[in-house]
Parts: C-alpha cells; structure tokens; sequence
C-alpha cells in the first residue's frame, strides 16, 4: 500500500537516506487507514518565509541563485497530486499547496498558514471553516478559490488512491463564497492536522485535473507552489523551475531551476556531491559519512525524524500466543547493541510504538530492558525447557540493519535454548505471507512513519484490530484498545489533552500486552553541499522545500 519502493529502497540504507517522515502512510511500506492543535513534535523544510539560520540570507533582491541539483535514488512513479504516495512527495511539496502547512518544532505555532489564511471548527469539531488567501493561481493560469479546494478534496476522495483515507471523515464540502470554504464533518476529526498532511491535501486546478490521470501521468502538474514542471524524462530527471507568478514572491536569493536527477548507485551520488555536480545526495551509506563530514564543502546533519522500526510478534500463532513468551522476546532483545552498533548510531533506542519526537508520545511507559535472565525465568513461567521452543524471524533480505539485528536475537535466544529459524525475503513476498497465519512467521519486520502528524497513525495502522489483515501483521486484536483508540482519535479534534491521555493509556497496552519488540527511532542523515543555507528541518515532510534554500553568497 503506502510508498513500498520508497519503504524498499530507504530501508535497505534505513539510516543512510536523505530525510523522511516521515514519510507515508508507511511498514515496511505502510500503511494504515483514518485517523491533532497540540504540542509541536520533533522535527524537511518547511515552506514558511526562511527562518533564522546560521547563514544570513542576502538584502532582498530578485536574485537568481542558479540550480540546484538533488541526486535522487529513484523515478516517481505517480504524478498525480490525488493519488501520489511514496518519493512523489519531493515534487508534491514545491509543485503544490495545502491548505495549511505543519511547522518544525520549536516553532511559536503548530501551523503556518498557505492556501488558507484563517480557520475555525464548531465546538462539536463537525464544522471546520477555512478562509482562503486572495490574489492566487495555478501554474495553468486557473484562479484559485474555494470550488478549487472543494473539486480537489473531492476527486481525491472519489478516487480513493494514496492515503484519500485521511478525509474520510467528511460529509459535504461547501463553496460558501469565493473565498470561504466549509467542511461538515460526519464525525469530529482534527481536520487542521488532515489538511496539513504530506500526501493527498493538495489543492490542485480543476481546468487541468479535468484532463484526467493520464495527463498527470505524462509529468504535468496542476499547483500553485513555488516551483512548476518543466519537463521529466522518465528514469533520468526531473526538472522544476520557478513560478514567476508564485503568491509568496520572488524577492530575496532563491534557486530559479531544481533538478531532480535519478542516480541509482550510492557511490556515484557521493562523488557527485564531493564534486559539486549535486547539492543533495538522498542515499548515501554508512561508510561514506566520515569522510564527508571531514570535508569542509560538505554539511551532513543528522536529525530526529518520525521513522520508526520494530519487529512485529504475532499474537495467534503458538509459541507467540502466549504473552509470556512475547514477553520473554522482549526481554532478549538487546536495544543499545542494535541502535549504537548495528545502526551505527543513527537511531535512538525507541519508548513504545510513538517516536519520542511526535506529540502524544508517554514519557512515563514502563519499558523492556536487556535481560536474558528475565527472559529465561518467562519462558520457564510459561511452561517451555531449554530445547522446547522454536520460532521464524521474517524480514527485508536486503537490509543489513534487520539482517543483523535478526542475527543477534538469534544469538541470545540460543544462549537460552531458544531455536530462532531466520526468514529474509523480499519485501512483498514477506508481507502477502505475513498477511495470512498460514504462513506467517512468530516475528515480522516493519518500518513505519505517519502520513500526518497524529500518533494514531501507528496505532490505527499496525495495532487496530483488522480484517482482512493489511499492517496488523502481529494479528493483534484487543477490543478494549480498539474503544479507547477510537475515543481518542474522536477527542482529536474537540480535546486533545484527553485524547493523549487515551494514547498514553494505550501505548502501555500494547507494551504489555508485548504485541512487539518496539526497538528504533530512526534518524534521518541529511547530505548537502554546504553552500547552500536556508535548509529547516521538519519531519512532517519527507523532502526538501526548495523555495527557502539559497546559495551562501
């Protein structure tokens, strides 16, 4: 479903690409379905005027910066904004708007304003209200208003690509006026969070969408963003330039041109950005980090982003159905070993299924620890000798970071008479087995990242009891969890301090209840050429914004 090359590819290097969010929804490839106002998370660029950076940006000027040249590790694959769900979000996030967009944290506010300059909702959170900005159009000369928002948000839902889910709370779109636009909601949900999103919020023009995918699919696009399509040449390159007539303006340093170049070997986008043929790299491995961050022309950061990675127990399929050995592969698990050795830092050990970095997360969860002792101890309680047990691992056969952390628990648990049999495959094969406990294994890997900044994310998607099976690859089902999760995702949008409270109460449930060995919090390396400035990180989106980078003059 959500993004699986994307999810293929980034995991292979799970640390080593260019920034995420974080991106979608998603697993391995992820996820979920529906569904936040709330304290701002952790933190790709934000379009917001250019804040605060360590680099002064020049007097503002219509100045031409030139182009700039990120090395991509894959084609898009889908160019339309209703449906596009995986790396399209590079050009999704400088072609086109939404409604509002989601700061970084440490921002003043939890949203900067976009396509809409204001907003309410009702008490009740079933009537949201947004006030458009004046004086916009599309890339096609379309003048945009709110028949505009109400044709978008519709032919997204009647499509029902990508993550359409997200406005699945919608009842009815009103144009109330040229400039006023007002959801009736079928149940209260915290549309601001929804119309912020990295996929499927974008506001595009009717007069081109009515030429239909296939148009989009020819590499045109429909925005009001800062930047537009110039042309694309399938598994080459992607070239944007800027919008002469952009809302925001043009004065100051700004890249004219950005060039998204497919450049699939690892080693070739390093040299590309040691010698200036590339401002960014996207995927860059482990190996080479050293010797970037040991040049001057080369600014690597490392950040916290809302990727998470942890191996799913399957709570139907015996041995694993019973708690106390769930409980006992919690405890075998060695989390400071996989996060400072296997992932070689660029991960922190994770506190339940929320990133520590996302709103919502429970700061007071009482967690698993590195114990064999306590491990065997569970097994003898459950009723299992040393030689008894015998369990499957399944995971993505091209990620050394699960190849390795599978081959450690291996270690352990054979340290304690527990048979581990390793399962590396492809990803798809994994998940349609997963998918059916006929074939599905006692552990399965996934990766997940929201598609909007809401802690319901994981859990709807991975936790929530579901049929037929999608993500829930543990099978886990617990009606209690399940009325709870909805309470809170409802009190989104009318209480969000209760529905954390909710979220809290829920995280410790799963841990319990050991529906997982919640083991990483991903960090995401960013590789720049250290010219450039201007660059905010923010997790919501899993790109780079181009319109607030400059070339330090």
């Amino acid at each position: 479903m959500k993004r699986l090359l994307y999810f293929a590819l980034m995991i292979v290097m799970v640390i080593t690409l260019c920034n995420c969010a974080t991106a979608t929804p998603t697993a391995e490839p992820t996820e979920k379905p529906p569904p936040t106002n709330t304290p701002v998370p952790a933190a790709t660029d934000t379009p917001v005027p250019p804040p605060p950076t360590d680099t002064p940006i020049p007097e503002p000027t219509d100045f031409d910066d030139g182009t700039y040249v990120v090395a991509m590790y894959s084609d898009f694959a889908d160019w339309d904004p209703a449906t596009a769900y995986s790396l399209e979000i590079w050009f999704l996030y400088n072609v086109y708007e939404p409604l509002l967009w989601y700061n970084p944290p440490g921002s003043e506010e939890l949203f900067t304003p976009a396509l809409a300059t204001s907003w309410e909702t009702s008490d009740d959170g079933l009537t949201w209200t947004f006030h458009l900005r004046e004086g916009v159009t599309f890339h096609d000369g379309t003048p945009f208003n709110a028949e505009a928002v109400k044709y978008s948000i519709e032919r997204t839902i009647e499509i029902g690509g990508g993550a359409a889910w997200i406005w699945g709370a919608v009842d009815e779109i009103e144009a109330q006026d040229e400039h006023t636009v007002v959801f009736h909601l079928s149940y209260a949900a915290p549309l601001d969070l929804i119309a912020s999103s990295q996929y499927q919020a974008y506001i595009f023009s009717p007069t081109s969408a009515e030429k239909g995918t296939d148009w989009f699919m020819e590499g045109h696009d429909a925005g009001t963003g800062p930047y537009m399509v110039e042309s694309w040449a399938p598994d080459q390159q992607t070239v944007l330039v800027k919008y002469d007539d952009y809302w925001g303006g043009w004065e100051g340093h700004h890249f004219s041109k950005v060039i998204l170049k497919t450049v699939l070997e690892q080693s070739t986008q390093v040299q590309m950005l040691e010698s200036g043929e590339a401002d960014r790299a996207t995927l860059v491995p482990i190996d080479s980090l050293d010797g970037l961050m040991a040049n001057t022309d080369i600014s690597v950061n490392i950040v916290p982003s809302w990727m998470n990675s942890q191996f799913l127990i399957n709570v139907q399929k015996p041995p694993t159905d019973d708690p106390l050995v769930r409980q006992a592969l919690c405890y075998a698990w060695d989390y400071e070993t996989v996060v400072n050795d296997i992932y070689n830092g660029m991960a922190t050990v994770a506190e339940g299924i929320i990133p520590k970095t996302m709103w919502g997360h429970n700061d007071d969860l009482e967690l698993y620890e590195f114990d064999l002792d306590k491990a065997k101890e569970l097994l003898a309680q459950a009723g299992y000798e040393p030689g008894d047990l015998k369990l499957d691992i399944a995971y993505i056969g091209t990620s050394a970071e699960y190849e390795n952390a599978a081959l450690l628990l291996q270690q352990n648990l054979a340290e304690i008479g527990v048979e581990l049999e390793l399962k590396p495959g492809p990803w798809t094969t994994i998940w349609e087995e997963a998918k059916s406990l006929d074939t599905a294994p006692n552990l399965q890997s996934m990766t997940w990242w929201p598609t909007y900044p809401t802690p319901n994310d994981w859990i709807y998607g991975l936790f929530r009891t579901e049929d037929p099976t999608l993500f829930n690859l543990s099978h886990y089902s617990n009606l209690e969890m399940d009325a709870l999760f909805d309470e809170a995702m409802v009190l989104e949008a009318t209480d969000r301090d209760e529905a954390i409270k909710k979220y809290d109460e829920i995280q410790q449930i799963l841990l319990d209840d050991a529906a997982a060995i919640f083991y990483a919090d991903i960090n995401s390396r960013i590789t720049r050429r250290a010219d450039v400035a201007g660059a905010v990180t923010n997790p919501a989106y899993g790109a780079e914004y181009f319109y607030n980078l400059a070339r330090k003059q």
